[in-house]
């Protein structure tokens, strides 16, 4: 976790690794940052260890959380860490830390000093906490074995408290002495002007709401129309409030054109470069060996880290030359300087303002910063959530891991490097897991071939029972690569080990409140899958910790389903409703209820859908993008199209980046021919993306997009009737509509666009659809006033 200060209630939150690597760090490996050591060997060790102790000591613990509060010059002082381990001896309470080594013997002696002085400070604060005598021991594992090496230390708790704060008072001495700093920003954030010349009607109302949210200590649901400029209106006050008041804003959202356009508002409201941002990468594009392999003998860009880090001064260069700080310029100065540009950027945000980023960083248990783990303060933290009605299902899958036969295959057929007999443990381990998973599927599934799933009871102890073979076989493998130098970026047994620790993690946490449990057959492979049907105690516990977040997004209708959904407190929470701000005569809606997408009428409805399409299209002067709620209804559409003046471009399930890049350039250098675009509701081309001036002029939704059906969905479907008795309409209709409608405000993004939006299916003005569609779309004359001929809708528009 970051040292957290609040000068205002004068008090200081920090946790025992970040007190011991601002003093010891260059003593200390890459692992100390989360390399290969810690993330690979390191649980794997400890977590085999562990499991050792429980089975053979009542009274061990594991994985205990410390806060000792501490008063020093007039400073509240928090102290928190995690002990490895704990156990009861007549009546002593012996703390082992426990280190992953590969000789004992010979421990470096800068590492052995850092490691020592990390326990005997867990066993002053313990004996501080619990009133009780404790004796700590440094616990060397062996790697490659099971060889245990016990060190007892001799801790002289008076000295430990005086060495603790003295570097304590050397923090907070620094502090004090970046107060100017500080006093510009808080300077800055009085100067600080919206960037434009006026807010636009409805950011005004933003603006309002967010600073009222910020100066109570309140999170808020922002609901407003694509093109509006939400961003923009949220991150102004915010901005202010930050600087004025020593916090620290995160902007999440995923897509990269979100995450360049909050990049762009936050240099705007930054002429004075009285602040810092940055942009984070994802890890694998941020690699600079090309492999993402984490390990000082293997990359050059991780061995000696830290002296190089410091020789090199990257940091402070980079905060001394950019006050935007995007990924490109991290990369290029950290590789000049062979150093880990990844690790470079997580060391510049811990001295940034503003950090804009996937929701990942801060919600996936499993990727999220250290200061986003359980138990540590954010109460410095200002969340801005982009697209916030993406986080229910983004949450939902942070905690729903799979664990399938397709991958132990892939084990099981990967001959690799290395020793036979090594190889041979592998196989024989993960065809063990393989038996495990197609047992519990056959006895749940129908038989046949067809995909095919159903609730089971996890067979969890026979899973647990895999654990402890798979983290000595694990360990064993990772040593024959680094003896040998084969690493492999892509390593099947390395990925099954991980989705085996993953899901059983996910396991322990997991209540029959919120999680469903399936045995699957998917294209003949079976798997295990927890489905997280309720993620919001899990991102609650995220949001109730920070100062306040900002939830945005164009469709978080109903709002008490996303309060709830996303773990807002009620009592810290409300939500504000906004319309579009651009006139109403820029454009036509209209729906078509002369089909329908319903799945037993589709095969009739498809060559009639065809053609009103082409009577449509054949009435648009511009560009048109034309929305289905799969990519075989597409297909069967496309195929049944007349030929077109427009030029048709179709998006295809196997399309990547690049050519999904194609399509778009296409439209935008559509100066001299029309274009017809078909894609998918929810995807690319439908959210998250910008349609600027004349580059659309005509979006057809084709059906209410609703989810597929299936078990998962019916799952949702059932919890969402128990907690709300609106189970169809929130597994199915919620979800639909805001496609729908999030596909519809690529249209009409300032006040000079114009455009026709026509929905293709008569269930639109049926309940519980119509009642989706936004207040603002809906005529004096009522739903049904929408009804009507797109073609004529569109020849009476365009030519008027």
């Amino acid at each position: 976790m970051a040292v957290r200060f609040d000068d205002d209630a004068r008090s200081l939150r920090l946790s025992i690794a970040d007190l011991l690597e601002r003093e010891v760090r260059g003593s200390l490996g890459f692992a100390l940052r989360g390399g290969f050591e810690r993330m690979w060997l390191g649980q794997a060790i400890h977590s085999a260890y562990q499991t050792r102790a429980l089975e053979e000591d009542a009274t061990y613990r594991r994985e205990i959380w410390l806060d000792l509060p501490l008063d020093l010059h007039g400073w509240e002082v928090h102290l928190v860490g995690r002990v490895d381990g704990v156990r009861r001896e007549n009546g002593v309470l012996i703390i082992e830390e426990i280190k992953s080594v590969r000789r004992s013997g010979q421990l470096a002696p800068l590492l052995r000093e850092a490691y020592e002085r990390q326990a005997s400070i867990y066993a002053w604060m313990l004996g501080r906490l619990e009133s009780a005598p404790v004796a700590v021991e440094l616990v060397l594992v062996e790697i490659g074995s099971e060889a245990v090496d016990r060190l007892r230390l001799e801790v002289a708790t008076d000295a430990v408290e005086a060495g603790v704060r003295r570097r304590l008072g050397h923090l907070l001495h620094e502090h004090e002495s970046e107060r100017h700093r500080r006093d510009q920003r808080r300077a800055a954030a009085d100067r600080m002007l919206f960037p434009y010349a006026s807010p636009r009607p409805g950011q005004l109302e933003i603006i309002e709401r967010v600073e009222s949210a910020l100066t109570e200590r309140e999170h808020v649901l922002v609901e407003a129309a694509t093109g509006l400029g939400k961003t923009v209106a949220a991150l102004y006050p915010a901005l202010r409030f930050a600087q004025r008041h020593d916090k620290r804003i995160f902007v999440l959202t995923a897509k990269n054109l979100q995450q360049e356009m909050a990049g762009h508002v936050l240099r705007l409201l930054n002429p004075d470069r009285a602040f810092h941002s940055l942009r984070l990468r994802a890890k694998a594009r941020m690699c600079a060996n090309h492999e993402v392999l984490c390990h000082e003998e293997y990359c050059p860009y991780a061995r000696d880290y830290f002296p190089k880090l410091r020789s090199s001064g990257v940091v402070p260069q980079l905060l001394e030359t950019h006050a935007d700080l995007l990924p490109d310029d991290v990369f290029a100065a950290a590789k000049a300087a062979e150093v880990c540009p990844f690790e470079v950027s997580l060391e510049i945000a811990r001295e940034v303002q503003a950090i804009v980023c996937d929701y990942n960083y801060v919600f996936d248990p499993y990727v999220a910063l250290t200061e986003f783990q359980a138990g540590n303060d954010l109460s410095d933290v200002i969340l801005i959530i982009d697209e916030a009605h993406n986080l229910v299902d983004r949450g939902r899958g942070y905690l729903s891991p799979e664990l399938g036969e397709e991958l132990v295959r892939r084990v099981l057929a990967d001959r690799g490097s290395g020793s036979p007999a090594l190889r041979a443990r592998m196989h024989r381990l993960a065809a063990r897991l393989g038996d495990l998973l197609v047992e519990t599927a056959t006895a749940s599934l129908p038989d046949g071939p067809a995909d095919a799933a159903a609730e089971i009871t996890l067979p969890e102890l026979e899973l647990h029972a895999f654990r402890p073979a798979f983290d000595e076989t694990f360990v064993a493998h990772l040593e024959e690569r680094r003896e040998t130098r084969s690493f492999r970026a892509e390593d099947p047994f390395v990925e099954l080990y991980f989705d085996l620790v993953r899901f059983l993690e996910v396991a322990r946490a997991a209540d029959s409140a919120s999680f469903s449990l399936l045995a699957k057959r998917t294209r003949g492979a079976s798997s295990l899958k927890i489905l997280c049907r309720d993620a919001s105690r899990f991102l609650g516990q995220v949001i109730q910790r920070t100062h306040s977040t900002i939830a945005l997004s164009a469709t978080l209708q109903p709002p008490d389903f996303y309060l709830e959904l996303l773990g807002f407190d009620r009592a810290r929470s409300s939500s504000l409703s906004l319309g579009s701000p651009f006139p109403p005569e820029n454009r036509r809606i209209v729906v078509d209820t002369g089909v329908t997408t319903l799945w037993r009428r589709r095969e009739e409805n498809y060559p009639v859908i065809a053609e009103r399409l082409a009577d449509l299209v054949r009435e648009v002067p511009g560009n048109c993008l034309v929305l289905f709620p799969s990519y075989a209804f597409l297909e069967e559409i496309a195929a049944r199209l007349p030929r077109l003046a427009h030029q048709v471009l179709v998006q295809r399930q196997t399309d990547d980046g690049e050519a999904r890049e194609a399509l778009l350039d296409r439209l935008r250098g559509s100066l001299f021919s029309r274009v017809l675009l078909l894609s998918v509701a929810g995807g690319v081309f439908a959210e998250g993306v910008d349609y600027p001036g004349d580059m659309l002029q005509a979006v057809v939704v084709v059906g209410p997009c609703l989810p597929a059906v299936g078990l998962e969905q019916r799952l949702l479907q059932e919890h969402y009737e128990e907690r709300f008795e609106k189970g169809f309409e929130y597994a199915y209709v919620v979800p639909g509509m805001t496609r729908v409608i999030q596909a519809a405000g690529r249209l009409i993004r300032s006040a000079g666009d114009r455009g026709v939006i026509a929905l293709l299916d008569r269930r639109f003005l049926d309940s519980p659809y119509v009642d989706h569609l936004p207040t603002d779309w809906i005529p004096e004359g009522g739903p049904r006033a929408l009804a009507g001929n797109p073609a004529e809708v569109a020849r009476l528009f365009f030519g008027g």
